[in-house]
């Protein structure tokens, strides 16, 4: 069985004020960018695969109030693939099973029982060497219907949540789990064929290191690759770093570097496109030069009206793991702007 494992916590920070904005737009946009950290807020996150005829990917993440959100992937990196019937675990805190939450789109069921559930319906169950080998399970979540023919479940999202106990990944560190896939069998074949497996999960990655933190910067739609004019506000510094809000877990400020950016080391110190427009570098020292235009010379935030307002996003990482968002809120300045940034020539040349 293979595993692999990325931890790392995020937290949020109040955003600053447009220097262009009336007071009023500047109370809205404190509400939507408060919403945003909200959105992006998320804790600790542990992935792991159980491989077999068929693999499955897991992914547990800790999310703000207490919750566990698990998304759980049937790969076809076999030559197999299946149907997702159903997921079995165990806790590590069996007291906590019959305050346990469970919901999800594809949920049609679910079962709670220290050390007593073996199934939720009767063509989910796991009897067999899967419990001869890990013994019954705590709980048991049915995806979808029995069959293809109705669904074809190879990728699913659920939470976890329990009445009165915020749960993190130590709720599910070195656990076993059990999986039910009906429907196994070649994409194009005649998938005839089932399977029951179990495995183990991993240790929990222990929360130590740095904590990355939510940016939120300010510059205006016809912001352009070195533009010392134009207002880009990291937590109240203009041409500041990411990096100067974030800390240790022991409270004091963080002194390393950014390791990637957009999920990928390669991305420090290049150009990476937004979420939504707009193009960023990110260098290792978390200092940032925004352009609002793209390779071809167009702006992509042209069509906004004076003070109109459009996010963008990137994520940076640092040492450890931990990965946060930074918002790119791009002001429109319409007839107000003066030109300059990258117009005519491009962002590549």
């Amino acid at each position: 069985m293979h595993f692999s494992i990325i931890g790392g916590p995020l937290v949020a920070i109040r955003p600053l004020f447009h220097p262009f904005l009336t007071m009023k737009t500047q109370q809205n946009q404190l509400g939507d960018i408060e919403n945003c950290t909200r959105k992006h807020l998320k804790m600790s996150e542990m992935s792991f695969i159980l491989e077999g005829d068929v693999n499955i990917s897991v992914t547990v993440t800790e999310l703000p109030g207490g919750e566990l959100q698990f998304t759980v992937e049937v790969l076809d990196d076999t030559g197999s693939i299946g149907d997702l019937n159903a997921m079995y675990m165990d806790f590590a805190d069996d007291s906590l099973t019959s305050g346990m939450v469970i919901s999800g789109e594809d949920v049609t069921g679910t079962a709670l029982k220290v050390d007593g559930v073996t199934k939720v319906d009767n063509y989910t169950n796991m009897n067999g060497e899967v419990i001869k080998e890990f013994d019954k399970f705590d709980v048991g979540v049915q995806f979808g219907t029995a069959g293809i023919s109705e669904d074809d479940i190879r990728v699913t999202t659920f939470t976890l949540s329990h009445s009165d106990t915020d749960l993190t990944l130590d709720t599910i560190s070195l656990q076993d789990f059990g999986f039910r896939l009906t429907s196994v069998g070649e994409e194009d074949g005649s998938r005839d064929g089932s399977i029951k497996m179990g495995g183990t999960a991993p240790e929990a990655p222990a929360n130590t290191g740095a904590i990355a933190v939510v940016d939120v910067v300010y510059v205006n739609s016809d912001s352009g690759l070195g533009d010392a004019d134009q207002f880009e506000f990291i937590n109240g510094e203009v041409n500041g770093s990411v990096l100067n809000n974030d800390t240790n877990l022991d409270g004091t400020a963080y002194t390393g570097t950014v390791t990637a950016v957009n999920g990928d080391e390669a991305n420090v110190g290049q150009l990476v496109p937004g979420s939504n427009g707009g193009y960023l570098l990110v260098t290792a020292d978390g200092s940032t030069d925004f352009t609002a235009y793209d390779e071809f010379g167009e702006n992509e935030f042209d069509h906004l009206a004076a003070f109109e307002i459009q996010d963008t996003e990137f994520t940076y990482t640092i040492e450890g793991g931990s990965t946060a968002t930074l918002v790119y809120s791009v002001s429109g300045v319409g007839d107000l702007g003066g030109g300059g940034g990258d117009g005519g020539g491009g962002i590549f040349g």
